[in-house]
């Protein structure tokens, strides 16, 4: 069994590690309007709380930006894009 299977013994999904989170909330962000916290909450399988721990590290690193408005609309940066490539080709590497 390899690294990458582990987790998967008991019969039980793998949890998600953090990078993989970050990634499903860059995405999730990333069509052209952007999207609000309730379409994250829903396209990157997260509920509310968890999503607010991640939102203010997103963007204090640049990855994603609130736009103003009512409902705040989030949208992935180019920094998010960069990101998003480099993480994807890495895993893929794996």
């Amino acid at each position: 069994m390899g690294f990458l299977e582990e987790g998967k013994r008991s019969g039980r999904a793998r949890q998600r590690d953090r990078l993989k989170i970050v990634e499903d909330i860059l995405t999730a962000a990333l069509p052209r309007n952007g999207a609000s916290k309730t379409q994250l909450v829903y396209r990157a399988n997260l509920n509310f709380k968890r999503l607010r721990g991640y939102l203010p590290d997103l963007a204090e690193k640049g990855l994603i930006a609130a736009a103003e408005g009512s409902p705040t609309r989030y949208t992935t940066t180019e920094k998010g894009r960069d990101f998003l490539s480099h993480y994807r080709r890495a895993r893929d590497l794996l």
